[in-house]
Protein backbone atom coordinates (compact mmCIF):
# COMPACT_ATOMS: atom_id res chain seq x y z
CA UNK A 1 0.00 0.00 0.00
CA UNK A 2 1.54 3.40 -0.93
CA UNK A 3 1.64 6.37 1.07
CA UNK A 4 -0.20 9.43 0.17
CA UNK A 5 1.42 12.81 -1.93
CA UNK A 6 0.55 14.56 1.32
CA UNK A 7 1.73 11.72 3.98
CA UNK A 8 5.02 11.51 1.74
CA UNK A 9 5.90 15.77 1.92
CA UNK A 10 4.83 15.79 5.53
CA UNK A 11 7.98 12.92 5.58
CA UNK A 12 10.07 14.77 3.20
CA UNK A 13 8.99 17.76 5.54
CA UNK A 14 10.07 15.93 8.88
CA UNK A 15 13.21 14.97 7.11
CA UNK A 16 14.15 17.93 6.03
CA UNK A 17 13.66 19.62 9.56
CA UNK A 18 15.44 17.26 11.71
CA UNK A 19 18.33 17.63 9.27
CA UNK A 20 18.64 21.08 11.00
CA UNK A 21 20.38 22.28 13.41
CA UNK A 22 18.35 23.96 16.15
CA UNK A 23 19.74 27.86 15.47
CA UNK A 24 18.45 26.92 11.20
CA UNK A 25 15.29 25.57 13.28
CA UNK A 26 14.50 28.69 15.26
CA UNK A 27 15.71 30.99 12.56
CA UNK A 28 13.35 28.98 10.21
CA UNK A 29 10.32 29.01 12.30
CA UNK A 30 10.80 32.68 13.09
CA UNK A 31 11.67 33.29 9.17
CA UNK A 32 8.16 31.76 8.35
CA UNK A 33 6.30 33.66 11.27
CA UNK A 34 7.59 36.76 9.70
CA UNK A 35 7.15 36.10 6.28
CA UNK A 36 3.37 34.91 6.80
CA UNK A 37 3.37 38.43 8.61
CA UNK A 38 4.77 40.50 6.01
CA UNK A 39 2.99 38.33 2.86
CA UNK A 40 -0.31 38.65 5.10
CA UNK A 41 0.33 42.91 5.80
CA UNK A 42 0.83 43.51 2.14
CA UNK A 43 -1.91 40.81 0.70
CA UNK A 44 -4.43 42.99 3.25
CA UNK A 45 -2.67 46.41 1.59
CA UNK A 46 -2.80 45.21 -1.62
CA UNK A 47 -6.48 44.26 -1.75
CA UNK A 48 -7.43 47.37 0.89
CA UNK A 49 -5.76 49.51 -1.91
CA UNK A 50 -7.53 47.80 -4.81
CA UNK A 51 -11.13 48.07 -3.06
CA UNK A 52 -10.49 51.85 -2.00
CA UNK A 53 -8.99 52.49 -5.61
CA UNK A 54 -12.52 51.04 -6.80
CA UNK A 55 -14.59 52.74 -4.35
CA UNK A 56 -12.43 56.00 -4.85
CA UNK A 57 -13.19 55.88 -8.24
CA UNK A 58 -16.91 55.15 -7.89
CA UNK A 59 -16.88 58.26 -5.45
CA UNK A 60 -14.77 60.52 -8.37
CA UNK A 61 -17.52 59.59 -11.04
CA UNK A 62 -20.24 60.06 -9.39
CA UNK A 63 -18.69 63.24 -7.58
CA UNK A 64 -17.93 64.36 -11.86
CA UNK A 65 -21.44 63.27 -12.92
CA UNK A 66 -23.22 65.21 -10.05
CA UNK A 67 -21.48 68.34 -10.81
CA UNK A 68 -22.30 68.24 -14.13
CA UNK A 69 -25.79 67.59 -13.61
CA UNK A 70 -25.74 70.63 -11.16
CA UNK A 71 -24.28 72.84 -13.40
CA UNK A 72 -26.60 71.47 -15.98
CA UNK A 73 -29.39 71.78 -13.58
CA UNK A 74 -28.50 75.28 -12.90
CA UNK A 75 -28.13 76.25 -16.38
CA UNK A 76 -31.53 75.13 -17.42
CA UNK A 77 -32.93 77.08 -14.48
CA UNK A 78 -31.00 79.97 -15.21
CA UNK A 79 -32.55 79.61 -18.83
CA UNK A 80 -35.96 79.77 -17.47
CA UNK A 81 -35.49 82.72 -15.36
CA UNK A 82 -33.98 84.27 -18.33
CA UNK A 83 -37.14 83.57 -20.05
CA UNK A 84 -39.65 85.40 -17.52
CA UNK A 85 -37.21 88.20 -17.34
CA UNK A 86 -37.37 89.17 -21.32
CA UNK A 87 -40.85 91.01 -20.76
CA UNK A 88 -39.90 93.36 -17.87
CA UNK A 89 -36.39 94.45 -19.74
CA UNK A 90 -38.70 95.35 -23.00
CA UNK A 91 -38.86 98.77 -21.83
CA UNK A 92 -35.29 99.36 -20.91
CA UNK A 93 -32.94 98.55 -24.36
CA UNK A 94 -29.80 97.82 -22.54
CA UNK A 95 -31.08 95.65 -19.78
CA UNK A 96 -32.72 93.64 -22.91
CA UNK A 97 -29.74 93.56 -24.36
CA UNK A 98 -27.83 92.60 -21.35
CA UNK A 99 -30.25 89.90 -20.98
CA UNK A 100 -30.51 88.76 -23.96
CA UNK A 101 -26.84 88.01 -24.34
CA UNK A 102 -26.67 86.20 -20.98
CA UNK A 103 -29.36 84.31 -21.85
CA UNK A 104 -27.53 83.60 -25.07
CA UNK A 105 -24.45 82.76 -23.27
CA UNK A 106 -26.58 80.63 -20.99
CA UNK A 107 -28.06 78.41 -23.54
CA UNK A 108 -24.76 77.74 -25.54
CA UNK A 109 -23.32 76.98 -21.59
CA UNK A 110 -25.80 74.61 -21.62
CA UNK A 111 -25.60 73.06 -24.70
CA UNK A 112 -21.89 72.43 -23.79
CA UNK A 113 -22.87 70.61 -20.75
CA UNK A 114 -25.81 68.59 -22.62
CA UNK A 115 -22.24 67.58 -24.82
CA UNK A 116 -19.70 67.32 -21.81
CA UNK A 117 -22.52 65.24 -19.94
CA UNK A 118 -22.87 62.74 -23.38
CA UNK A 119 -19.34 61.97 -24.03
CA UNK A 120 -19.20 61.45 -20.01
CA UNK A 121 -22.18 59.17 -20.21
CA UNK A 122 -20.14 57.43 -23.65
CA UNK A 123 -16.54 57.53 -22.16
CA UNK A 124 -17.71 56.36 -18.15
CA UNK A 125 -20.18 53.92 -19.53
CA UNK A 126 -22.76 55.66 -17.71
CA UNK A 127 -25.81 53.84 -19.16
CA UNK A 128 -28.58 55.64 -17.32
CA UNK A 129 -27.52 58.94 -17.93
CA UNK A 130 -26.64 58.19 -21.51
CA UNK A 131 -30.29 56.75 -22.28
CA UNK A 132 -31.96 59.84 -20.37
CA UNK A 133 -29.77 62.22 -23.10
CA UNK A 134 -30.56 60.00 -25.97
CA UNK A 135 -34.70 59.45 -25.17
CA UNK A 136 -34.42 63.95 -24.41
CA UNK A 137 -31.91 64.75 -26.91
CA UNK A 138 -34.23 65.35 -29.48
CA UNK A 139 -36.86 67.45 -27.38
CA UNK A 140 -33.87 69.38 -25.73
CA UNK A 141 -32.35 70.38 -29.28
CA UNK A 142 -36.05 71.15 -30.51
CA UNK A 143 -36.39 73.59 -27.53
CA UNK A 144 -33.28 75.40 -27.74
CA UNK A 145 -34.17 76.14 -31.49
CA UNK A 146 -37.44 77.13 -30.35
CA UNK A 147 -35.87 79.35 -27.63
CA UNK A 148 -33.68 80.98 -30.15
CA UNK A 149 -36.54 81.77 -32.43
CA UNK A 150 -38.76 83.30 -29.53
CA UNK A 151 -35.68 85.71 -28.66
CA UNK A 152 -35.75 86.46 -32.41
CA UNK A 153 -39.58 86.96 -32.20
CA UNK A 154 -39.60 89.17 -29.10
CA UNK A 155 -36.44 91.19 -29.67
CA UNK A 156 -38.44 93.22 -32.81
CA UNK A 157 -41.19 94.07 -29.90
CA UNK A 158 -39.39 95.93 -27.81
CA UNK A 159 -40.09 99.00 -30.25
CA UNK A 160 -43.40 98.55 -30.61
CA UNK A 161 -46.14 99.67 -28.70
CA UNK A 162 -47.83 96.83 -26.98
CA UNK A 163 -45.03 95.00 -27.41
CA UNK A 164 -44.67 93.77 -23.88
CA UNK A 165 -48.26 92.25 -24.41
CA UNK A 166 -46.99 90.66 -27.32
CA UNK A 167 -44.16 89.22 -26.14
CA UNK A 168 -46.05 87.73 -22.88
CA UNK A 169 -48.30 86.02 -25.19
CA UNK A 170 -45.29 84.62 -27.30
CA UNK A 171 -43.74 83.60 -23.86
CA UNK A 172 -46.70 82.26 -22.51
CA UNK A 173 -47.73 80.59 -25.78
CA UNK A 174 -44.11 78.82 -25.77
CA UNK A 175 -43.95 78.12 -22.16
CA UNK A 176 -47.61 76.07 -22.34
CA UNK A 177 -45.98 73.98 -26.18
CA UNK A 178 -45.62 70.78 -26.60
CA UNK A 179 -42.39 70.72 -26.86
CA UNK A 180 -41.70 73.34 -24.05
CA UNK A 181 -43.90 70.26 -21.88
CA UNK A 182 -40.86 67.76 -23.04
CA UNK A 183 -38.49 69.69 -22.28
CA UNK A 184 -39.70 70.09 -18.58
CA UNK A 185 -39.87 66.51 -18.45
CA UNK A 186 -36.48 66.30 -19.12
CA UNK A 187 -35.59 68.61 -16.97
CA UNK A 188 -37.86 67.16 -14.09
CA UNK A 189 -36.19 63.23 -15.10
CA UNK A 190 -33.02 65.09 -15.01
CA UNK A 191 -33.24 66.21 -10.97
CA UNK A 192 -34.45 62.67 -10.64
CA UNK A 193 -31.16 61.49 -11.68
CA UNK A 194 -29.60 63.64 -10.06
CA UNK A 195 -31.47 62.29 -7.01
CA UNK A 196 -29.98 58.95 -7.74
CA UNK A 197 -27.00 60.52 -8.75
CA UNK A 198 -26.53 61.67 -4.92
CA UNK A 199 -27.97 58.37 -3.53
CA UNK A 200 -24.67 56.74 -5.72
CA UNK A 201 -22.26 58.73 -4.17
CA UNK A 202 -23.58 58.52 -1.18
CA UNK A 203 -23.06 54.84 -1.70
CA UNK A 204 -19.41 55.11 -3.45
CA UNK A 205 -18.88 57.28 -0.10
CA UNK A 206 -19.97 54.13 1.74
CA UNK A 207 -18.05 51.55 -0.53
CA UNK A 208 -14.85 53.53 0.48
CA UNK A 209 -15.60 53.43 4.74
CA UNK A 210 -16.26 49.92 3.39
CA UNK A 211 -12.97 48.86 1.61
CA UNK A 212 -11.52 50.86 3.96
CA UNK A 213 -12.98 48.56 6.71
CA UNK A 214 -11.90 45.72 4.54
CA UNK A 215 -8.29 46.40 4.45
CA UNK A 216 -8.07 47.05 8.15
CA UNK A 217 -9.71 43.65 8.50
CA UNK A 218 -7.59 42.05 6.09
CA UNK A 219 -4.44 43.35 7.46
CA UNK A 220 -5.20 42.27 11.44
CA UNK A 221 -6.73 38.89 9.90
CA UNK A 222 -3.58 38.26 8.69
CA UNK A 223 -1.32 39.25 11.44
CA UNK A 224 -3.86 37.24 13.62
CA UNK A 225 -3.03 34.48 11.41
CA UNK A 226 0.80 35.49 11.25
CA UNK A 227 0.65 35.70 15.12
CA UNK A 228 -1.17 32.28 15.19
CA UNK A 229 1.08 30.63 13.01
CA UNK A 230 4.38 32.00 15.01
CA UNK A 231 2.69 30.30 17.86
CA UNK A 232 2.06 27.00 16.00
CA UNK A 233 5.50 27.21 14.46
CA UNK A 234 7.33 27.97 18.10
CA UNK A 235 5.37 25.64 19.56
CA UNK A 236 6.41 22.32 16.88
CA UNK A 237 9.79 24.14 16.52
CA UNK A 238 9.93 23.82 20.64
CA UNK A 239 8.09 20.52 20.88
CA UNK A 240 10.80 19.07 18.09
CA UNK A 241 13.68 20.57 20.25
CA UNK A 242 12.45 19.20 23.71
CA UNK A 243 11.22 15.89 22.57
CA UNK A 244 14.75 14.56 21.75
CA UNK A 245 16.28 15.99 25.07
CA UNK A 246 13.44 14.75 26.99
CA UNK A 247 14.10 11.55 25.35
CA UNK A 248 17.89 11.85 26.47
CA UNK A 249 17.45 13.15 29.90
CA UNK A 250 15.04 10.29 30.66
CA UNK A 251 17.69 8.03 29.45
CA UNK A 252 20.54 9.58 31.21
CA UNK A 253 17.76 9.66 34.40
CA UNK A 254 17.08 6.22 33.97
CA UNK A 255 20.55 4.67 33.42
CA UNK A 256 21.99 6.41 36.50
CA UNK A 257 18.93 5.30 38.54
CA UNK A 258 18.96 1.58 37.02
CA UNK A 259 22.95 1.52 36.45
CA UNK A 260 21.35 -0.10 33.10
CA UNK A 261 24.34 0.74 30.80
CA UNK A 262 22.35 -1.35 27.98
CA UNK A 263 19.81 1.79 27.13
CA UNK A 264 20.70 4.01 24.59
CA UNK A 265 19.56 6.85 23.55
CA UNK A 266 17.10 7.25 20.42
CA UNK A 267 19.05 9.73 17.66
CA UNK A 268 15.87 11.07 15.45
CA UNK A 269 17.41 14.30 14.40
CA UNK A 270 20.79 15.31 12.94
CA UNK A 271 21.27 18.53 15.30
CA UNK A 272 23.09 19.28 18.35
CA UNK A 273 20.79 17.20 20.41
CA UNK A 274 21.57 13.94 17.92
CA UNK A 275 25.00 14.86 18.48
CA UNK A 276 24.40 14.72 22.23
CA UNK A 277 22.29 11.52 22.45
CA UNK A 278 25.48 10.01 20.33
CA UNK A 279 27.75 11.15 22.87
CA UNK A 280 25.51 9.92 25.40
CA UNK A 281 24.87 6.56 24.26
CA UNK A 282 29.01 6.42 23.70
CA UNK A 283 29.51 7.93 27.27
CA UNK A 284 26.90 4.99 28.26
CA UNK A 285 29.07 2.35 26.10
CA UNK A 286 32.27 3.58 27.75
CA UNK A 287 31.03 3.77 31.36
CA UNK A 288 29.96 0.42 30.93
CA UNK A 289 32.93 -1.14 29.72
CA UNK A 290 34.98 1.13 32.02
CA UNK A 291 32.56 -0.67 34.80
CA UNK A 292 33.69 -4.17 33.31
CA UNK A 293 37.51 -3.28 33.37
CA UNK A 294 36.40 -1.85 37.32
CA UNK A 295 34.67 -5.37 37.61
CA UNK A 296 37.14 -7.76 36.51
CA UNK A 297 40.16 -4.91 38.41
CA UNK A 298 38.44 -5.57 41.51
CA UNK A 299 37.87 -9.28 41.26
CA UNK A 300 41.62 -9.42 40.30
CA UNK A 301 42.10 -6.90 43.86
CA UNK A 302 39.80 -9.17 45.49
CA UNK A 303 41.55 -12.56 44.14
CA UNK A 304 45.43 -11.20 45.19
CA UNK A 305 44.34 -10.02 48.09
CA UNK A 306 42.89 -13.60 48.59
CA UNK A 307 46.12 -15.06 47.93
CA UNK A 308 47.96 -12.73 49.40
CA UNK A 309 46.33 -12.89 52.82
CA UNK A 310 46.56 -16.88 52.41
CA UNK A 311 50.37 -16.58 51.81
CA UNK A 312 50.12 -14.43 55.12
CA UNK A 313 48.07 -17.01 57.12
CA UNK A 314 50.07 -19.98 55.73
CA UNK A 315 53.47 -18.07 56.10
CA UNK A 316 52.31 -16.97 59.66
CA UNK A 317 51.55 -21.02 60.15
CA UNK A 318 55.02 -22.21 58.90
CA UNK A 319 56.96 -19.59 60.62
CA UNK A 320 54.71 -20.89 64.11
CA UNK A 321 55.38 -24.51 63.13
CA UNK A 322 58.94 -23.64 62.44
CA UNK A 323 59.51 -21.25 65.36
CA UNK A 324 58.69 -24.46 68.25
CA UNK A 325 61.47 -26.64 67.36
CA UNK A 326 64.23 -23.80 66.63
CA UNK A 327 63.23 -22.52 69.97
CA UNK A 328 63.61 -26.25 71.36
CA UNK A 329 66.51 -26.84 69.49
CA UNK A 330 68.22 -23.09 70.35
CA UNK A 331 67.49 -23.62 74.01
CA UNK A 332 68.69 -27.26 74.17
CA UNK A 333 71.78 -25.73 72.00
CA UNK A 334 73.10 -24.11 75.16
CA UNK A 335 72.98 -27.06 77.45
CA UNK A 336 74.00 -29.28 74.95
CA UNK A 337 77.57 -27.13 74.87
CA UNK A 338 77.98 -26.96 78.15
CA UNK A 339 77.83 -30.68 78.39
CA UNK A 340 79.92 -31.48 75.77
CA UNK A 341 82.30 -28.49 77.27
CA UNK A 342 82.13 -30.57 80.48
CA UNK A 343 82.92 -34.08 79.05
CA UNK A 344 85.73 -32.74 77.00
CA UNK A 345 86.83 -31.21 79.91
CA UNK A 346 86.57 -34.44 81.37
CA UNK A 347 88.32 -36.39 79.26
CA UNK A 348 91.78 -33.97 78.86
CA UNK A 349 91.60 -34.55 82.76
CA UNK A 350 91.98 -38.66 81.93
CA UNK A 351 94.46 -38.24 79.49
CA UNK A 352 96.43 -36.07 81.90
CA UNK A 353 96.06 -38.86 84.55
CA UNK A 354 96.57 -41.80 82.32
CA UNK A 355 100.18 -41.09 80.93
CA UNK A 356 99.57 -44.90 79.06
CA UNK A 357 96.48 -45.94 78.16
CA UNK A 358 95.77 -49.65 76.76
CA UNK A 359 95.96 -50.40 73.27
CA UNK A 360 92.36 -51.01 73.08
CA UNK A 361 91.86 -47.17 74.33
CA UNK A 362 94.67 -45.82 71.82
CA UNK A 363 93.15 -48.16 69.07
CA UNK A 364 89.47 -46.84 69.66
CA UNK A 365 90.90 -43.26 69.94
CA UNK A 366 92.80 -43.40 66.56
CA UNK A 367 89.37 -45.14 65.06
CA UNK A 368 86.87 -42.09 66.26
CA UNK A 369 90.07 -39.91 65.26
CA UNK A 370 89.61 -37.95 68.88
CA UNK A 371 92.01 -34.57 68.05
CA UNK A 372 90.02 -33.59 65.25
CA UNK A 373 87.08 -34.12 67.08
CA UNK A 374 88.12 -32.31 70.53
CA UNK A 375 89.13 -29.46 67.77
CA UNK A 376 85.86 -29.62 65.29
CA UNK A 377 82.87 -30.62 68.23
CA UNK A 378 83.45 -25.91 69.37
CA UNK A 379 83.04 -25.49 66.03
CA UNK A 380 79.89 -27.97 65.14
CA UNK A 381 78.06 -26.22 68.10
CA UNK A 382 78.87 -22.80 67.13
CA UNK A 383 77.60 -23.37 63.44
CA UNK A 384 74.46 -25.22 64.69
CA UNK A 385 73.82 -21.82 67.44
CA UNK A 386 74.80 -19.38 64.26
CA UNK A 387 72.32 -21.62 61.68
CA UNK A 388 69.67 -21.92 64.40
CA UNK A 389 69.72 -18.04 64.85
CA UNK A 390 69.92 -17.31 61.49
CA UNK A 391 66.55 -19.76 60.69
CA UNK A 392 65.20 -18.11 63.71
CA UNK A 393 65.65 -14.22 61.61
CA UNK A 394 63.98 -16.41 58.52
CA UNK A 395 61.31 -16.56 60.92
CA UNK A 396 60.69 -13.66 62.00
CA UNK A 397 60.65 -11.99 58.70
CA UNK A 398 58.06 -14.65 57.17
CA UNK A 399 55.87 -13.70 60.43
CA UNK A 400 56.56 -9.82 59.71
CA UNK A 401 56.03 -10.52 55.84
CA UNK A 402 52.86 -12.40 57.04
CA UNK A 403 50.84 -9.42 58.35
CA UNK A 404 49.25 -8.33 55.31
CA UNK A 405 46.00 -7.55 56.81
CA UNK A 406 46.87 -5.63 59.99
CA UNK A 407 44.70 -2.38 60.53
CA UNK A 408 46.28 -0.03 62.66
CA UNK A 409 48.96 1.86 61.46
CA UNK A 410 52.48 1.31 63.73
CA UNK A 411 55.85 2.73 63.41
CA UNK A 412 58.05 1.31 61.41
CA UNK A 413 61.59 0.44 60.59
CA UNK A 414 62.21 0.81 56.95
CA UNK A 415 65.74 -0.64 56.96
CA UNK A 416 64.29 -3.90 58.74
CA UNK A 417 61.44 -4.20 56.13
CA UNK A 418 64.35 -4.14 53.46
CA UNK A 419 66.31 -6.38 55.51
CA UNK A 420 63.62 -8.81 55.56
CA UNK A 421 62.36 -8.62 52.14
CA UNK A 422 65.93 -9.53 50.92
CA UNK A 423 66.37 -12.30 53.31
CA UNK A 424 63.25 -13.65 51.91
CA UNK A 425 64.42 -13.20 48.70
CA UNK A 426 68.04 -14.38 49.54
CA UNK A 427 68.04 -17.73 47.27
CA UNK A 428 66.86 -16.00 44.23
CA UNK A 429 70.35 -12.88 45.22
CA UNK A 430 72.87 -15.56 45.36
CA UNK A 431 72.83 -16.01 41.34
CA UNK A 432 75.63 -13.73 40.78
CA UNK A 433 73.77 -10.66 42.08
CA UNK A 434 75.32 -7.60 43.62
CA UNK A 435 73.53 -6.26 45.98
CA UNK A 436 74.48 -2.78 47.03
CA UNK A 437 73.12 -1.23 50.67
CA UNK A 438 73.56 2.36 51.19
CA UNK A 439 71.52 3.02 54.15
CA UNK A 440 70.91 7.05 55.33
CA UNK A 441 69.70 7.95 58.54
CA UNK A 442 65.90 7.19 58.93
CA UNK A 443 63.66 7.56 62.40
CA UNK A 444 60.71 5.52 62.21
CA UNK A 445 58.02 5.84 60.25
CA UNK A 446 54.44 5.66 60.51
CA UNK A 447 52.72 2.99 58.07
CA UNK A 448 51.62 -0.60 57.64
CA UNK A 449 54.48 -3.26 57.78
CA UNK A 450 52.65 -5.88 55.99
CA UNK A 451 52.13 -3.91 52.97
CA UNK A 452 55.62 -2.34 52.73
CA UNK A 453 56.45 -5.53 52.84
CA UNK A 454 54.39 -6.15 49.80
CA UNK A 455 55.98 -3.19 47.83
CA UNK A 456 59.25 -3.62 48.32
CA UNK A 457 58.71 -7.61 47.37
CA UNK A 458 57.49 -6.65 44.26
CA UNK A 459 60.28 -3.73 43.63
CA UNK A 460 62.85 -6.22 44.17
CA UNK A 461 60.75 -9.11 43.06
CA UNK A 462 60.59 -6.86 39.36
CA UNK A 463 64.84 -5.59 39.73
CA UNK A 464 65.89 -9.02 40.12
CA UNK A 465 63.31 -10.26 36.81
CA UNK A 466 65.45 -7.11 35.15
CA UNK A 467 68.41 -8.54 35.72
CA UNK A 468 68.14 -11.42 35.39
CA UNK A 469 66.66 -11.46 31.84
CA UNK A 470 69.75 -9.03 31.18
CA UNK A 471 71.88 -11.68 31.98
CA UNK A 472 70.77 -14.56 30.14
CA UNK A 473 70.82 -12.22 26.97
CA UNK A 474 74.63 -11.28 27.77
CA UNK A 475 76.34 -13.87 29.47
CA UNK A 476 79.06 -10.88 30.17
CA UNK A 477 76.50 -8.58 32.05
CA UNK A 478 77.43 -8.42 35.99
CA UNK A 479 73.58 -7.89 37.10
CA UNK A 480 73.46 -5.03 39.81
CA UNK A 481 70.74 -4.05 42.58
CA UNK A 482 71.24 -0.74 44.53
CA UNK A 483 68.92 0.17 47.17
CA UNK A 484 69.73 3.69 48.22
CA UNK A 485 67.43 5.10 51.92
CA UNK A 486 67.86 8.54 52.59
CA UNK A 487 65.73 11.93 54.14
CA UNK A 488 64.19 14.66 52.13
CA UNK A 489 63.60 18.35 53.86
CA UNK A 490 63.24 16.57 57.00
CA UNK A 491 59.62 15.07 56.41
CA UNK A 492 59.84 12.35 53.63
CA UNK A 493 61.97 9.82 53.62
CA UNK A 494 63.24 7.80 50.37
CA UNK A 495 63.88 4.48 49.89
CA UNK A 496 65.08 4.02 45.97
CA UNK A 497 65.46 0.56 44.50
CA UNK A 498 67.77 0.57 41.43
CA UNK A 499 69.27 -1.92 38.79
CA UNK A 500 71.40 -2.33 35.80
CA UNK A 501 68.87 -4.10 33.63
CA UNK A 502 67.23 -3.96 30.35
CA UNK A 503 64.60 -0.89 31.25
CA UNK A 504 61.66 -0.04 30.39
CA UNK A 505 60.64 1.83 27.13
CA UNK A 506 59.11 5.25 26.71
CA UNK A 507 55.74 4.11 25.43
CA UNK A 508 55.16 1.44 28.26
CA UNK A 509 57.19 3.73 31.01
CA UNK A 510 53.53 5.88 31.79
CA UNK A 511 51.45 2.58 31.86
CA UNK A 512 53.65 0.40 34.02
CA UNK A 513 51.09 1.10 37.29
CA UNK A 514 48.23 0.59 35.10
CA UNK A 515 45.88 -2.44 36.45
CA UNK A 516 47.08 -5.60 34.59
CA UNK A 517 49.77 -4.12 32.43
CA UNK A 518 52.43 -6.08 32.03
CA UNK A 519 55.49 -6.53 29.84
CA UNK A 520 55.89 -10.50 30.97
CA UNK A 521 54.50 -13.42 28.88
CA UNK A 522 50.93 -14.44 30.10
CA UNK A 523 51.12 -17.01 32.76
CA UNK A 524 54.51 -15.09 34.71
CA UNK A 525 52.89 -11.38 35.15
CA UNK A 526 49.62 -10.50 36.23
CA UNK A 527 49.91 -6.57 35.71
CA UNK A 528 48.95 -6.29 39.38
CA UNK A 529 51.41 -6.02 41.49
CA UNK A 530 53.22 -2.45 40.27
CA UNK A 531 49.56 -1.40 40.49
CA UNK A 532 48.73 -2.77 43.98
CA UNK A 533 52.81 -1.03 45.24
CA UNK A 534 51.36 2.45 43.52
CA UNK A 535 47.78 2.02 45.72
CA UNK A 536 49.31 0.71 49.23
CA UNK A 537 52.33 3.85 48.79
CA UNK A 538 49.71 6.40 47.11
CA UNK A 539 46.52 5.54 49.20
CA UNK A 540 47.58 3.86 52.26
CA UNK A 541 50.86 5.65 52.99
CA UNK A 542 49.95 9.21 51.34
CA UNK A 543 53.09 8.73 49.74
CA UNK A 544 55.24 8.80 45.96
CA UNK A 545 55.81 6.62 43.54
CA UNK A 546 58.20 7.73 40.36
CA UNK A 547 60.09 5.32 38.07
CA UNK A 548 62.77 6.65 36.12
CA UNK A 549 64.22 4.26 32.95
CA UNK A 550 66.00 3.52 30.19
CA UNK A 551 66.19 0.93 27.50
CA UNK A 552 69.65 -1.18 28.58
CA UNK A 553 70.78 0.91 31.49
CA UNK A 554 67.92 -0.01 33.93
CA UNK A 555 65.15 1.34 36.27
CA UNK A 556 65.00 3.21 39.11
CA UNK A 557 61.94 3.39 41.60
CA UNK A 558 61.25 6.25 44.31
CA UNK A 559 59.65 5.06 47.16
CA UNK A 560 58.42 8.87 49.09
CA UNK A 561 56.95 8.38 52.51
CA UNK A 562 56.08 11.21 54.71
CA UNK A 563 57.44 10.92 58.11
CA UNK A 564 54.91 12.02 60.32
CA UNK A 565 51.75 12.33 59.63
CA UNK A 566 49.01 15.34 60.08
Amino acid sequence: MTATPKLRYSNWVKQVFHRLSIRQKIVCGYGLALGIAVLGTTAGLVIGDRYLQQARQKMVLADEEGSLLSSLQGELLEIQIHQQEIVPFLQQPQALQRGISSFKTDLAEAETLLSQAEEFSQTHFQGDLHLLLLKHDNSINVYFEQLRSLIRKILPLSSQPQGALKAQQLISKFSQSQDALKFYQFAHELTEFAKTVQEDQEHADLAREKAALIQAQIIIASMLLSVAMAAILAFYTSSVIARPINAVTNIAQTVTQEANFDLQAPITTEDEVGGLANSLNQLIQQVKHLLVEQQAENQARLIQSEKMSSLGRMLAGIAHEINNPINFISGNLVHAKTYTDDLLALLQAYQAEVLEPSPALQTLAEEIDLEFMLGDLPKLFNSMKVGADRTREIVRSLKDFSRLDEGEVQLLDLHACLDSTLLILNNRLKNGISLIRNYGEIPTIPGYTGLLYQVFMNLLSNAIDAVEEKAAENPEFLPEITIITECCQNNWAIVRIADNGCGISPENLHKIFETFFTTKPRGIGTGLGLAIAYQIVVEKHQGKVSCESELDKGTEFAITLPISRT
